[in-house]
């Protein structure tokens, strides 16, 4: 229903966007980003457009996945922050984890309208750079969900907002360089922040700057608790990970969160306000089908559990060769729905080692039994059923090849800008070194406190940090 609600829109937009592309010299027909962390035929997304609802989130996940791969750290949290939104996903053994019951609009208040396609499993919260910070009846500081948007923005942009933001509470606290607002291109209107921090110190009862202070806890706070719903709450132990972070605003508060969860490291890629844009070149055609197949997992089911994946292995190869497809690049992953018997939840387990055969059964199992404590953190003396199939299809259509760059001996004082005082809120106001995050090189080391100032981005290191730029121009930071 909902997607054949949006469908005429939809292909209205695909159908102009295919026919500009076309008119200036594109001769092939585009590829089109899915929640699935894969792309689409530009015909085939016409006809089903709900598969785009995360597509953008979905891409910059895919993205830190294959980064990952990069750079040897396939256990990643990967988080995205925006300028309303604050997104986070769990990427294990370089496989950004897809769920089918995804919901829109769902609240305290509604229930919401599931959509049953894949999407990436992630976490959302309205936290970005342009959370407006509020104080409610009890004296209580809170930050977002209600964003200034792009118009008028946070009071900083100078075009009428009045509101106190995160970006406003950075720039207040010397984290974003109130010289080099927006890249140099804004002229940071320092009365009209002032002005917004004051509202809020003023109903607290604090200094603007304490309350610039408490803007950017509450804020960090927000988004751990956010990562902890996608690491600590299925099963997994942050320290295991590394904190991959993007969007405008990743890069400023990836150490922190970081520090506060005891991940390995935080790696700021290379152009991480655009990252999301990398991670779509970087996407395989991929298609997901799934069909519903009862069966215990017990001696004399594997055949027609076999039969299920042949046939829809069979369905994937006939519709990727009548669009094309090279049948030697098509790759499938299977994957199958599990529960202990009368249940009503489903676990899902990828199934490896190719035909499934009666004496695999029992690994199958077995991996349904981790899978299922990991999760929920007991498991059953139980029998176990099948509940469906879930297949990847899965093609490469061409995508990026990274280079690294080769160090050229060059010191990280080259890119040095000065210095000036930050704030770093919990550790109090330090004397930091300003680079230029152009003018860093592989194999450049420095160490904190300091910041990197780039077009797109800001990066805020804290003290005794250790930082190294790695071949690909990737910002590894070491936590203290």
């Amino acid at each position: 229903m909902l997607s054949a609600y949006v469908q005429p829109t939809a292909e209205r937009y695909l159908s102009r966007l295919a026919g500009g592309l076309k008119e200036q010299g594109l001769k092939g027909s585009p590829y089109i980003m899915q929640s699935n962390c894969g792309v689409d035929s530009l015909e085939s997304v016409s006809k089903i457009p709900i598969t785009m609802v995360e597509s953008g989130p979905a891409s910059g996940f895919w993205g830190a996945a294959e980064l990952g791969k990069l750079i040897g750290e396939p256990n990643v949290l990967a988080l995205d922050i925006g300028g309303t939104t604050a997104k986070c996903s769990l990427i294990e053994d370089g496989e950004v984890k897809i769920k089918t019951d995804y919901w829109i609009e769902r609240d305290r208040t509604s229930a919401g309208y599931p959509i049953m396609v894949p999407v990436v499993d992630l976490v959302e919260i309205g936290n970005g750079g342009g959370s407006i910070a509020w104080v409610d009846d009890f004296g209580k500081l809170h930050v977002g969900p209600q964003s200034a948007g792009a118009m008028p923005g946070p009071a900083a942009y100078g075009r009428g907002g009045t509101k106190a933001t995160t970006t406003d509470a950075n720039l207040w606290l010397g984290r974003i360089n109130r010289d080099y607002f927006c890249g140099g291109e804004v002229i940071a209107d320092m009365k009209a922040t002032e002005a917004a921090l004051a509202e809020v110190a003023g109903r607290l009862g604090v200094s603007v700057d304490e309350a610039a202070r408490g803007i950017i806890r509450i804020a960090n706070n927000n988004m751990v608790n956010a990562l902890k719903l996608v690491s600590l709450n299925r099963g997994h132990d942050p320290r295991d990970f590394t904190l991959v972070v993007f969007g405008g605003g990743g890069a400023m508060h990836g150490v922190a969160l970081g520090m506060e969860l005891g991940v390995k490291k935080v790696v700021v890629p290379a152009g991480a306000s655009v990252f999301s844009a990398w991670g779509m070149m970087m996407s395989d055609l991929r298609r997901d089908y799934f069909v519903t197949k009862l069966a215990d997992l017990k001696k004399g089911a594997a055949e027609s559990i076999e039969a299920v994946f042949a046939e829809s292995e069979d369905r994937a190869r006939a519709q990727f060769a009548a669009e094309g497809v090279d049948p030697s690049k098509i790759r499938f992953l299977r994957y199958g729905k599990f529960r202990y018997q009368n249940q009503e939840h489903t676990t899902e387990v990828l199934i490896e080692g190719g035909r499934i055969t009666d004496g695999g059964l029992s690994d199958i199992e077995k991996a349904f039994h981790e899978t299922y404590e990991r999760e929920y953190t007991y498991r059953l003396d139980a029998p176990v059923e099948m509940v469906g199939i879930h297949l990847v299809a899965s093609a490469e259509v061409g995508k990026l090849t990274m280079k690294k760059r080769e160090p050229t001996g060059a010191k990280a004082d080259v890119a040095l800008k000065g210095h000036r005082d930050v704030d770093y809120a919990l550790e109090g106001v330090k004397r930091a070194a300003i680079y230029d995050g152009t003018k860093l090189e592989p194999g450049m080391t420095f160490a904190g406190p300091a910041i990197v100032e780039d077009p797109g981005t800001t990066v805020v290191i804290h003290p005794e940090n250790a930082v190294e730029i790695d071949g690909y121009g990737n910002i590894h930071i070491k936590l203290a």
